[in-house]
């Protein structure tokens, strides 16, 4: 894995993101956060990414992390294209925004997430394998 990208958080706590493959990574103590390159280099301007967020000792969660910037950015396209009445609605299950661009924002708020035990309630459970197997 390649080191990306290195920052403190909220927490005064260092981090790191590497590339596996086509992958971000983020540890953090309380989780591991996966998610698609989005394609840019300067990870601190990131507005909308989907994540995958394993929490150590638990589930897998999927999260939708965007700005408001981000969402009005959507509606605006959607009234040109008069998709979701013309740009009149916008929602997303598993939708937490951030309110500022980047990555720090965004692994920040996972972190505050699990530690305020939010997590759950905010988004879904990627079922495990076994879990998988059973249904």
């Amino acid at each position: 894995m390649d080191e990306l990208h290195r920052w403190t958080t909220w927490e005064a706590r260092e981090m790191d993101a590497t590339k596996d493959r086509h992958w971000l990574v983020v540890e953090h103590e309380r989780f591991v956060a996966r998610f698609l390159h989005p394609g840019s280099d300067d990870l601190e301007q990131i507005q909308d990414q989907d994540i995958y967020v394993t929490v150590t000792g638990g589930p897998t969660y999927y999260v939708s992390l965007m700005t408001l910037g981000a969402i009005d950015a959507v509606l605006r396209r959607w009234a040109a294209t008069r998709e979701n009445a013309g740009g009149g609605y916008f929602w997303s299950t598993d939708l937490v925004i951030i309110p500022r661009p980047g990555i720090t924002a965004m692994i920040e708020a996972i972190a505050g997430l699990i530690h305020d035990d939010e997590l759950g309630d905010a988004c879904r459970t990627i079922p495990s394998e076994e879990e998988q197997d059973r249904i």
